[in-house]
């Protein structure tokens, strides 16, 4: 075989095919996969954008061909044996930069299709320089064509294009030309691949699982060492008993990994790259090469630097820096690590002593919760505390005050007392930031008010409560209808706001009870903030609002705030959740302004009003909470003339007669939320989908007929029947069948897998679910090809038609739809091979 490396400009210049033979698997990257792409190709951009073309550009894998059967002197056709992945993935990020552009300039189609799509002088499927497999073929050859109509958009190819498109949209800036240019210019030139082309007499295979399998890859710290004592040819063994090996006995190898990237940041500041770690060290010692004493120190810089990193990863005692390095480990903020290395030198170096070093890791923790609290996107967090690690002298007059003030403008969001108090009133806190995030702000509250039980949150079973549930209930909807307000919008303000929550380890047993049920419950509990909680009368509105102006009043004694002078221009609201929520809106659907304004802490006239003054992508995809374009819509851009519904319909949702778009193709906040990633919505969706089955028959019996009379209540003694059938059917085959706890009955066949229900559908009083979103986490269904199947199976039911966007999610159907004999049929059917796939796994 021959091995080189090369670009994707190179691998696919000239008049040839790379050729995905049937055999391999169809394409299955998804969001976590692109965004890390779209991650690494910005990590360039901004490289280039800064004039720093020397800069490492991005090693992103191997791809190994071998001859095709078409291969001849005057045209190249190769077998792609292994790298079909990235190299569709980054064929379809050409197609979404080729139309983004073209949509301004047409000529720029012609340029990229002949340039780098397809080879103009051939016919039929010979015309494409990339041709994947047989099922993902049509799909990708409409990305190429610009046909997304034929196909695309239903599919993992259609989401990756969409997701490319939608980047770009949100990426470019009208006050530079060139930002598009530059992500073209990187995907096909600063994103490095290895090619091995195998002989034809070679086995492709073979060679393939030798390149994956055999041996173990050195690590970048592995190469700074092999570098190091390269640079030592007569101190070598002094400086590694002295300093190496103490080093490898503080730090495990990941450690050591993550202590060579922060001490290029030390040096480099946000110009450090994790990726480049081998290379940054290689330059500094390139540096000092010739002078074994120069070589020594740098080695004893990294032995110290160690140290501090074993501090900071491992704090023991009960110091106030301790104390605080604990929570920030808690919390994950890894991003702070660099400043925290450099006030750990300056106490070693005795500029500051133990107490200002955790003053100013106060500032910097009350500047993290304070953000979370305010939805503040992390996204900027690296580049702030990489910068105040490089910019903070030994020379301030006070070091604390210096990280405070520096902290403090406007522009970083860094909330004031009264911002936090009007966040704490009406920011959905539960979907902030990640749960044990969360919990370490409830606990720290807790602890301000003298907690005598402190609260282990490695405990199993502490989890966040809402008081005011998060499904209403009839005791509930009397709760909230004291007042003259609508109780179900009431609901939606407040349910995922600070105020209604707390700590509990009852979750399960609280559940969706009544008030009077958690008030007996919550008094028994050795939490200060669960007896405040059980001495309210009621549960509404006033309740969950004086709650909140308490716990923001101990929010804001435990975490001070900014430098309140010359901070600048008060912050706007950070509107990046709105903006990222809609953006990551999958094909063909829609949301409300309801929806979103829930999932972001506000109300839908703000939402309604930031979208109609601000150019927001797939803003014309929020209708009304009944499915509805607003009656006072608008396109930002006073000279757009489309119809808006128009514009819906080629997008592909559907409308009725009356203007209603299809409920199917809808998105709600929870389902945003799980898009989103956000905390929470993982959680409410297995606690709501993975009850266990009732081992006593009575407790049985009473929640079938509880879900039976619900059903035919509000579904109809069709739909009950059909239901009754398909549960029969179910145990008549050995199937299980559980029932849920909370006050939305509900009830589903299930299979038993180590442990782990497992499900296909979940039956409720009005729809049929399809959970999606816990399947990814079950064998053999985290297999994406799998729920793509089994979508495709239900879809086959008239009236079914399940969008490819939610195949991470939780959508549903009409349950009285297994009326319908057809219907029915697929949905046994369905659950008979959903059976079979999980007896073959197990």
């Amino acid at each position: 075989m021959k091995a080189n490396e090369t670009t994707l400009r190179r691998l696919i210049q000239g008049d040839q095919q790379l050729l995905v033979p049937l055999y391999q698997r169809k394409y299955t990257w998804e969001r976590p996969q692109l965004a890390q792409l779209w991650a690494d190709i910005k990590v360039q951009v901004d490289a280039l954008a800064e004039g720093r073309e020397a800069a490492p550009s991005h090693f992103l894998g191997s791809v190994v061909l071998a001859p095709g059967p078409d291969l001849a002197p005057s045209r190249s056709q190769w077998i792609v044996v292994d790298g079909q992945q990235r190299l569709t993935t980054l064929m379809l990020a050409l197609c979404a930069i080729r139309d983004h552009l073209a949509a301004e300039d047409p000529k720029h189609r012609e340029r990229i299709n002949e340039l780098h799509l397809i080879n103009k002088w051939q016919h039929g499927e010979k015309r494409y320089r990339l041709l994947p497999t047989q099922s993902d073929r049509a799909a990708f050859i409409a990305c190429v064509d610009g046909a997304q109509e034929g196909g695309a958009a239903d599919s993992l190819v259609g989401n990756a294009y969409q997701f490319f498109k939608s980047m770009l949209v949100e990426f470019d800036d009208p006050a530079d030309p060139h930002d598009i240019e530059r992500v073209e210019s990187v995907l096909l030139d600063r994103l490095n691949l290895v090619q091995i082309l195998v002989e034809k007499d070679d086995n492709a295979f073979r060679i393939f699982e030798s390149i994956n399998n055999t041996g173990t890859r050195l690590s970048q710290v592995d190469l700074i060492r092999n570098y190091v004592f390269m640079c030592l040819p007569t101190r070598g063994q002094y400086v590694y008993d002295d300093y190496w090996r103490p080093i490898q006995e503080l730090l495990p190898p990941k450690a050591m990994e993550q202590l060579m990237y922060l001490v290029l940041v030390l040096k480099e500041g946000d110009e450090a790259q994790y990726n480049a770690v081998y290379r940054g060290h290689q330059q500094i010692l390139l540096e000092l090469a010739g002078d074994e004493a120069k070589v020594e120190e740098y080695v004893k810089e990294l032995h110290r630097r160690a140290r501090h990193l074993k501090q900071i990863l491992n704090p023991e005692g009960d110091s106030p820096t301790a104390r605080r390095l604990r929570f920030l480990n808690d919390w994950q903020a890894t991003t702070v690590y660099p400043l925290v290395m450099r006030l750990l030198e300056l106490r070693e170096d005795h500029v500051i002593d133990d107490d200002e070093v955790a003053e100013t890791l106060l500032y910097v923790e009350s500047f993290l919760v304070r953000r979370l609290i305010a939805g503040v996107t992390t996204g900027n967090l690296n580049r702030i505390f990489q910068r105040l690690a490089v910019q903070l002298s030994a020379d301030e007059s006070s070091i604390p005050e210096a990280i405070r003030t520096a902290l403090s403008p406007a522009r970083l969001y860094w909330p004031s007392d009264e911002q936090l108090r009007e966040e704490v009133r009406s920011r959905a806190f539960y979907w902030q930031g990640r749960a044990t995030q969360q919990k370490l702000v409830l606990r720290r509250l807790e602890e301000s008010l003298g907690s005598k039980e402190r609260v282990d949150l490695s405990e199993k079973g502490i989890s966040i409560e809402h008081v005011l549930p998060q499904t209403l209930t009839a005791d509930w909807l009397r709760e909230l209808s004291a007042g003259s307000e609508d109780p179900d919008l009431l609901h939606r303000q407040l349910v995922h706001t600070l105020g209604n929550l707390t700590l509990t380890g009852y979750n399960s047993e609280l559940s969706n009870g009544s008030f009077s049920a958690k008030r007996e419950l919550l008094a028994k509990s050795g939490l200060v903030m669960n007896q405040e909680i059980a001495a309210a009368e009621s549960w509404g509105k006033a309740q969950i609002l004086v709650r909140a102006d308490l716990l923001a009043g101990r929010a804001i004694e435990i975490w001070p705030g900014p430098v309140e002078t010359d901070r600048g221009t008060a912050a706007s609201r950070d509107w990046t959740l709105l903006h990222n929520a809609l953006a990551a809106l999958p094909p063909a659907t829609w949301t409300s302004y309801s929806d979103i304004a829930e999932l972001i802490g506000s109300h839908a006239v703000p939402v309604g009003v930031h979208l109609a003054t601000v150019p927001v992508l797939n803003a014309h995809r929020v209708l009304t909470k009944t499915g509805q374009v607003s009656g006072s819509f608008r396109w930002t851009d006073p000279e757009d003339d489309r119809d808006v519904h128009e514009v819906l319909r080629a997008e592909g949702i559907r409308f009725d007669e009356a203007g209603y778009a299809d409920p199917g193709q809808h998105m709600s906040a929870r389902e945003l939320a799980e898009l989103l990633g956000l905390p929470g919505a993982a959680d409410m969706t297995e606690i709501e989908l993975s009850g266990e089955t009732a081992s006593d028959s009575e407790v049985v019996g009473e929640r079938e007929r509880r879900f039976f009379e619900q059903l035919n209540e509000q579904s109809g003694p069709q739909a009950a029947g059909a239901v009754h059938r398909v549960l029969e059917h179910w145990r008549a085959h050995g199937g299980e069948v559980e029932y849920g706890t909370s006050a939305g009955a509900s009830c589903a066949p299930i299979m038993k897998v180590a442990g782990k229900t497992i499900h296909a559908i979940r039956f409720y009083a009005d729809t049929v679910s399809v959970p999606f979103g816990t399947l990814k986490r079950r064998t053999p269904f985290d297999d994406p090809a799998l729920r793509e199947e089994l979508r495709q199976r239900i879809n086959d039911a008239p009236g079914v038609d399940i969008p490819v966007g939610k195949l991470e999610l939780y959508p549903s159907f009409n349950v009285t739809l297994l009326a319908n004999v057809a219907v029915f049929d697929v949905v046994i059917a369905a659950l008979d091979w959903f059976a079979a796939q999980v007896k073959a796994a197990t």
